[in-house]
């Protein structure tokens, strides 16, 4: 039942019951020469044993969810829907941080799905990483207008990590006070993981040689399942790859390599059972979605009726 996403799932779990049930009447009667009325009276129980259970098994998920600290596909299905108010929040207020989830959970996916992750959980996870951007949207660079100078210019160093560092915080308590389960909410942490924000700290280094690296990186902890780590890489390569003057295919594969290595080279994924087989699908699983986001349209040819009149044209038509 912690897999069910297509209504059929449920005739499939019932079917599976129904077989396994008959399967045990049958060999216990007829191991005992049971009467045939007998026989098909105790296969009517069995069969209707297999669609009270499946009944049963469905109203009690919630409780047993909520007792146990799980997660099915079923609460997953209904976190990924987009017009849940805290999405819907983020499409108005933060649209810039909304689009980034949106690809973010594209490449999530994919790259579950190459690995054998659960790529739904990675997907809704990817949706809700970052709504603490929605206490303070315009400090964040996805969300700045495009004329306009970032905040962060009037801000010492130590003062923007402050800012930055509190939207896992703020994402902690709104995730929280959402009931958010337990699986999603860990990738709120865990997708920076320990990781230094490189362009604060370089330019505390302009000012202070002397300023401290751990001042500089997020809390933590690192991604500990599949699916926050491939969330770590999804976030990360996503965000460089819109600081790529030129975004061909073969930089992006060099933009997601080198990203992918980086995060090795760290030990950021030391904790989440990722292999080096895996990683290898996962680089495979993001160049194409990224490919794809990023593909050159070619120019539309101008209608010659709408064309704007030349200076020659002008001069000879009548006065």
């Amino acid at each position: 039942m912690s897999r069910l996403r297509h209504r059929w799932h449920f005739a499939r779990a019932n079917l599976t019951i129904a077989v396994a049930n008959l399967s045990a009447i049958l060999a216990w009667d007829l191991a005992r020469a049971t009467p045939l009325q007998t026989v098909a009276r105790d296969a009517m129980w069995g069969g209707l044993n297999s669609i009270l259970a499946v009944s049963l098994a469905f109203v009690l998920l919630p409780i047993v969810e909520h007792w146990f600290g799980l997660t099915s596909d079923i609460t997953l299905l209904e976190l990924s829907d987009l017009n849940r108010p805290l999405l819907k929040r983020l499409q108005l207020e933060a649209p810039g941080t909304y689009h980034h989830s949106m690809v973010v959970g594209s490449l999530a996916e994919a790259a579950a799905e190459a690995t054998g992750a659960n790529s739904l959980l990675a997907r809704v996870s990817a949706y809700y990483h970052d709504i603490g951007k929605l206490a303070k949207p315009e400090y964040y660079t996805e969300n700045e207008p495009v004329a306009s100078r970032s905040r962060h210019e009037k801000l010492a160093p130590s003062m923007s990590v402050l800012v930055v560092k509190s939207h896992v915080s703020e994402g902690l308590e709104m995730a929280r006070r959402e009931h958010l389960p337990r699986a999603v909410l860990a990738a709120i942490p865990e997708h920076h993981g320990t990781m230094v924000m490189a362009f604060f700290y370089h330019k505390a280094l302009e000012h202070d040689a002397m300023a401290h690296r751990e001042d500089f990186c997020y809390a933590g902890p690192r991604p500990r399942s599949k699916e926050t780590a491939i969330l770590m890489l999804a976030d990360g390569v996503e965000g460089a790859s819109r600081a790529l003057a030129e975004p061909t295919p073969s930089r992006i594969r060099g933009l997601v390599t080198r990203i992918l290595d980086e995060r090795v080279r760290e030990g950021q994924l030391d904790e989440c059972g990722l292999t080096l087989s895996e990683l290898a699908r996962i680089r495979e699983a993001f160049i194409p979605v990224l490919t794809a986001i990023f593909h050159v349209r070619a120019p539309y040819p101008e209608d010659p009726r709408r064309r704007p009149k030349s200076d020659a044209d002008l001069r000879r038509e009548p006065a």
